[in-house]
């Protein structure tokens, strides 16, 4: 796989909600490259605070353009010195990194369930499934949040025609609920649906137990912390159920160990041993 680490300009910048962000930049060497599921690496300040770049999954590529698009949630150091960048700003970028997503290939109905921040890869899957002959009504996403401000881009969700569904905990937009609480039911109207997934990890969990409840196949995308992105430093590592017959692992314990950056973010549903 190939990589590129460069300064790309910001192209455009949209503020979304109070604290959601949408940034474009001219990077055509990793937009052409990007698949969903991919995430790139951004360097968020000049000097040496924070020290590690920010993960951000990719939530939208234009490789004629040479466009690439992510969404942010302002939360810690390295969002607020993002959010504080204007147009014309150039920023250190690595990417494409991580292993995304296969594009779907199946009769069946496919369900996409995004949680805050994790609906970037799922956009971008959508659409990719869109432009591959997938029906967009056999496309069901749903797009939740706590709150109605913490909802990401639901107006390009709209424009892709999917049947979607917009959950709130609160009821302060769409259906009052979580994701989790939509997906259930989507599941029962649906004929053995394929399911994708990204969000907090205490989402994923329940969204991994209804994958396997239910009898079906998934994928989920994971949100971690990863300090180098290319699998150097193993900080994101998680514990995954190994494969059968793989015999002792090299520490006799029952699980093998997959770094999120380097063999992930995606991973079948039922792989991940949640703790």
């Amino acid at each position: 796989m190939r990589v590129f680490s460069d300064q790309f300009p910001i192209a455009n910048k949209v503020k979304l909600a109070p604290l959601l962000y949408k940034y474009s930049f001219h990077a055509p060497s990793i937009s052409t490259l990007a698949k969903p599921g991919q995430f790139i690496q951004i360097k968020t300040s000049k000097d040496y605070f924070p020290l590690w770049p920010r993960p951000f999954s990719i939530f939208d590529t234009d490789p004629k353009t040479g466009m690439l698009s992510i969404i942010f949630k302002q939360f810690g150091c390295g969002t607020s010195q993002l959010a504080d960048m204007d147009i014309g700003d150039s920023l250190q970028l690595l990417g494409p990194l991580g292993n995304g997503f296969d594009i779907p290939n199946t009769k069946n109905d496919i369900i996409m369930a995004a949680g805050g921040v994790g609906l970037p890869p799922l956009y971008m899957l959508s659409k990719w499934a869109i432009n591959s002959g997938i029906s967009k009504s056999k496309i069901t996403f749903i797009s939740g949040a706590k709150t109605k401000d913490e909802l990401f881009d639901d107006a390009s969700l709209d424009s892709l025609g999917v049947n979607l569904e917009i959950c709130t905990d609160d009821g302060s937009k769409g259906l009052k609920g979580t994701v989790v609480d939509i997906l259930e039911k989507e599941i029962e109207k649906n004929n053995s649906p394929l399911v994708y997934s990204c969000g907090p990890e205490k989402m994923l969990e329940r969204v991994d137990a209804l994958i396997i409840k239910n009898n079906l196949h998934g994928f989920l995308s994971l949100e971690q912390l990863m300090p180098c992105g290319y699998g150097i430093c193993s900080g994101c590592a998680i514990k995954v159920v190994p494969p059968d017959r793989h015999g002792p692992t090299d520490d006799n314990r029952d699980y093998h160990l997959k770094r999120v950056c380097k063999e992930g973010p995606v991973f079948k549903a039922g792989e991940v041993i949640w703790e």
